[in-house]
């Protein structure tokens, strides 16, 4: 680790570690002073007594050095050939051994305590530093960071903080961020977040994502939850700026006034509900919610100071044991809930190391279509995704179930829609919306349009949706979805489909069963047979009503009333119609055995004569 600081100089407030020379401040250590940066927020390496020499270097080669601040300190220089957007660079690398453990034969230092710069452009300023700070003197990184210069000024950086002691924070590639942090680590109990450089107060901001906080709620080592903060001036406006927090490192804008007022303007909260997610199946988020207020960024501990850090040693982010606690109290003027369920074939997603799931490792997105939600990010998959929108607002997480449709919902919500098709083929086949018409919270309309259709292929309007409160409490919340609403679920469509059978004999489109077959987990399972049970029960109505039609053709109207048999006839086409109808409300209703009842009346129906109406 780097050499331990005297008690004298950890104890100092934030300012003196900023500016050593104040009064009686003892000087920083050596590697502090050497990667100082001027009075313009600028690491010059041109006048560094080592500088002539780098230029000097060809490709591959390096040197040692010693600190211009310490002799003691130990430092190597490089010359290596890298490829930065496109174009290949031989970069000027300066490696900084902060713990003093570099050995003469070395030709790297270590990711403990050590830190690294590189210039890219070899034009003498820095571009990347990426620094790796060993807290606990165990010879293990636990925090990281990656600082970006801009014209040769730092302009902000990325954070790591490694909680679950598996030494893995971020991916870095060229010194900097690979853009892909499947290699990072999503995984466990992890924290990182941005942060933006304030030259002339010479001090962090919270910026950008800030945080994201991963949880290990049952201690797997993988995560179960995801928060993730979107960190943006108070006054932002969603209109012109949509997705401000996931494009501020491609802006190239001076840090202004607006910055320093920054509020927590979009929450995303992941959760695994089904409790799949483990080393055979990372990253298993179902439920995700999107949500946008204007929460000033306030949080107690926010500052996180560490003596082994290079000015400015002061961070900012709420802390990990915190975030969930505000994504679930967050005050949100809307709320977008997001279920994922199944894969889309029109989308790529996923990563290393089970790209077949298709998942992000940030969670579950909310989308760009329909109900915009400013600094909702990507990439986004629309297909097979549930999405329910909640325009009021709110100030805690409500959740329902519906035996309707046996699903969980957002309560509050007005709207939703999930978008059908991309299941083993490209093909579109289907959006389901739900409507809350009375605005009591509760969704009590569904419609079911077929792809290309100019108007639904079914329309419900349930009496009794059967609405059922559901726990705040995720715990309980998992066990009662696995143990019972998904079971439930599963046996209701197949003796749906079942019953079903006898009146129509359908096989599932070849690309359902293909998507059945290759479903990873029940909820995607039950996703499927809810497809192919809406497909076959069309069919089905769509038969039984012509056969209604015929019967009460065939019966007409103004039947003789000394005509025994046409009496009959007109009754069983009567029967027949009626019980369909109500064949309807009750699978709209989701009252899957009354439902299979009616099926059966509707047989019995069919194959009984005529009954004499005298007898």
């Amino acid at each position: 680790m780097r050499a331990p600081l005297p008690l004298s100089w950890m104890l100092l407030p934030a300012f003196a570690l900023a500016w050593p020379a104040l009064a009686g401040a003892p000087p920083a250590p050596w590697w502090e002073r050497e990667t100082a940066m001027d009075e313009k927020g600028q690491l010059v390496l041109a006048a560094k007594p080592w500088w002539a020499r780098a230029l000097a270097l060809a490709s591959g080669e390096h040197f040692a050095a010693t600190s211009g601040a310490d002799a003691a300190g130990k430092m190597l220089i490089r010359r290596e050939r890298l490829t930065i957007k496109g174009k290949p660079l031989d970069a000027i690398v300066w490696v900084i051994d902060d713990d003093g453990d570099l050995r003469p034969e070395d030709k790297d230092g270590d990711k403990d305590s050590d830190c690294y710069v590189a210039d890219y452009d070899a034009d003498g300023r820095a571009d990347r530093l990426v620094d790796y700070l060993d807290n606990d003197g165990d010879g293990k990184p636990d925090e990281m960071e990656i600082r970006y210069f801009l014209g040769g000024r730092l302009r902000r950086a990325w954070f790591g903080v490694d909680l679950d002691k598996d030494s893995l924070m971020w991916d870095v590639v060229n010194y900097e961020y690979s853009g892909n942090f499947f290699r990072s680590d999503p995984h466990g109990d992890n924290l990182i977040y941005a942060n933006e450089y304030d030259p002339e107060r010479k001090a962090w901001v919270p910026h950008s994502e800030c945080p994201f906080a991963f949880y290990d709620t049952d201690r797997d080592g993988q995560s179960e939850a995801v928060v993730r903060f979107s960190a943006v001036p108070l006054d932002f406006d969603g209109r012109a700026e949509p997705d401000y927090a996931n494009s501020i490192f491609s802006y190239s804008g001076p840090f202004t006034e607006r910055m320093r007022r920054v509020g927590v303007l979009n929450v995303r909260y992941s959760l695994d509900i089904d409790g799949l997610s483990s080393a055979e199946r990372p990253l298993h988020y179902e439920l995700g919610f999107n949500m946008i207020g204007r929460l000033p960024y306030e949080f107690a501990g926010m500052a996180r100071e560490n003596c082994l850090r290079r000015p400015p040693k002061t961070t900012f982010c709420i802390p990990h044991a915190d975030a969930r606690r505000v994504a679930e109290s967050y005050p949100a003027d809307q709320t977008g809930f997001s279920w994922r369920e199944y894969g889309d074939d029109a989308v790529a997603l996923g990563g290393p190391p089970h790209p077949e799931e298709d998942r992000r490792w940030e969670g579950v997105f909310w989308t760009w279509a329909r109900r915009v939600m400013h600094n909702t990010g990507g990439p986004v998959q629309d297909w097979n995704v549930r999405r329910e929108f909640r325009p009021s607002a709110c100030g805690k997480r409500e959740l329902y179930y519906c035996r309707a449709d046996r699903r969980i919902h957002l309560r509050g919500a007005t709207e939703g829609w999930l978008c059908v098709g991309h299941l083993g083929n490209g093909d579109r086949l289907a959006e389901i919306r739900y409507l809350d018409t009375n605005g009591d919270g509760h969704f009590d309309r569904w419609e079911t349009w077929l792809h290309g259709a100019a108007a639904p292929a079914r329309v419900s309007t349930p009496l009794d949706p059967g609405i059922r409160p559901l726990p705040d409490d995720w715990a309980k919340l998992q066990e009662l979805y696995t143990r019972e609403l998904l079971p439930e679920a599963l046996q209701a469509n197949e003796k749906l489909v079942k019953a079903m059978q006898p009146l129509l004999r359908l096989e599932p489109p070849q690309h359902l069963a293909k998507a059945l077959a290759a479903a990873s987990c029940d909820t995607e399972r039950r996703y499927v047979q809810d497809v192919i049970r809406e497909l076959h029960y069309l069919a089905v109505r769509d038969k039984l009503a012509k056969r209604a039609s015929e019967l009460l053709a065939a019966a007409g109207l103004g039947v003789p009333r000394r005509d025994p048999q046409r009496l009959a006839a007109s009754e069983k086409a009567w029967a027949y119609a009626r019980t369909l109808s109500l064949l309807d409300a009750a699978y709209g209703e989701g009252r899957c055995d009354d439902a299979i009842r009616l099926i059966k009346h509707l047989q019995a129906l069919d194959r009984a004569p005529a009954a004499d109406p005298q007898k």
